[in-house]
């Protein structure tokens, strides 16, 4: 039906009905014609919260930011118990209100009212990250939802890292040889970097308490990437630090010339001059 065709009124208020009570989850509208769709939805049906959701997704899109917010504001209105509304003004709030603490709120609300998004909880996690939480009082959180967090490799590698901000490298290093993970856009490097921290750390350790040979054993493990991680080592990845504390504990064990032969590969550089 075109919008400027009259219609029986009674197909007009069913079809409305149905699009308001629609699974939202992969409904996103993304044309010029859908705004006269969705703004003919609202004004037919002012108690909708589902177009105005909509419509402030086509909006954010295009980058107008206002529209977005007023939209999103006026669906959650409507309906505070959609948890993805909340989800979107949280962002719209810190990225283009700059009001972090009306994103934080927003977020907490947006994962109350369903505690088994693990991406909301991901999100969560790294808005309390940018709000300078610290490292335990993260931990914390994810701790209070381990069960959701440990669905996905992300927040898994986040929980992870955060055991080794806080020396618990054991127990970092337990959970990433218990776990298998799938490479995923943006995470290149993310696992391995925290495999590599939590044994060179024990590695140091151990050198410190006079271990050299489980130093060495350590220290060697960190340089080879075991398959479950998901990701092999990178060309040309240099891996100073392990070479440096990896010679020292070949010093202490008396082996002089492969002791060397790390301390040159630890003080060894790339090429081109660079941070």
């Amino acid at each position: 039906l075109s919008l400027d065709t009259p219609a029986p009124s009674d197909l007009v208020a069913q079809a409305l009905k149905q699009a308001a009570q629609a699974d939202p989850l992969y409904c996103f509208p993304n044309r010029l014609e859908d705004i006269l769709v969705l703004e003919f939805a609202i004004r037919s049906n002012p108690q909708d919260a589902r177009a105005p959701y909509y419509l402030g997704c086509l909006w954010y899109d295009r980058r107008q930011y206002r529209n977005a917010i007023a939209c999103w504001e006026n669906a959650a209105a409507l309906d505070g118990t959609f948890p993805t509304v909340w989800r979107n003004l949280s962002l719209a709030s810190f990225n283009q209100l700059h009001d972090p603490e009306k994103a934080r709120r927003q977020m907490e609300r947006a994962y109350e009212l369903d505690e088994s998004d693990a991406r909301v909880l991901l999100e969560l996690h790294q808005l309390y990250g940018r709000l300078r939480f610290s490292p335990s009082e993260r931990l914390a959180f994810l701790d209070k939802h381990r069960d959701v967090a440990f669905q996905r490799d992300d927040v898994y590698t986040e929980y992870c890292t955060l055991l080794n901000d806080l020396g618990r490298y054991q127990e970092a290093l337990d959970l990433l040889m218990a776990h298998t993970f799938h490479p995923w856009e943006g995470g290149e490097g993310k696992v391995t970097t925290q495999y590599a921290v939590a044994l060179t750390q024990l590695g140091i350790r151990s050198l410190q308490r006079g271990d050299a040979a489980s130093a060495r054993d350590l220290l060697e493990r960190a340089l080879v990437f075991p398959h479950n991680l998901g990701e092999g080592k990178l060309e040309g990845a240099k891996d100073n630090n392990i070479h440096y504390w990896l010679g020292l504990a070949l010093r202490a064990l008396g082996e002089e010339t492969a002791a060397v032969r790390h301390l040159e590969m630890a003080a060894s550089g790339h090429e081109e001059p660079a941070s």
